[in-house]
């Protein structure tokens, strides 16, 4: 995706569908992520391949920082679940 954005075209963020201009600051990001991925039963060749990654935005002053906030809520996500269950389970 680097080619786009050094073209002086805006690219889009593939965390919250906004542009992203060529003065902006972003990284590349997993548009399937590698928790869900992994659970698919996906390889880390097929998590990386450049058809899985694209552009998001990154923290800067003003700026949204999408890819943390994304992967912050998976990770929210997944303690909170794993914390549920433990709720659930009974150690008789």
């Amino acid at each position: 995706m680097r080619p786009i954005i050094k073209a002086n075209l805006p690219a889009r963020c593939i965390d919250c569908g906004r542009l992203i201009y060529p003065d902006m600051r972003w990284q590349v990001g997993h548009i399937v992520s590698v928790a869900a991925a992994t659970r698919a039963g996906w390889t880390v060749a097929q998590m990386n391949d450049p058809s899985n990654l694209g552009p998001t935005h990154a923290k800067a002053p003003g700026q949204r920082a999408c890819n943390q906030i994304a992967g912050g809520k998976l990770g929210a996500a997944i303690s909170n679940a794993k914390r549920a269950a433990k709720a659930r389970s009974f150690n008789w």
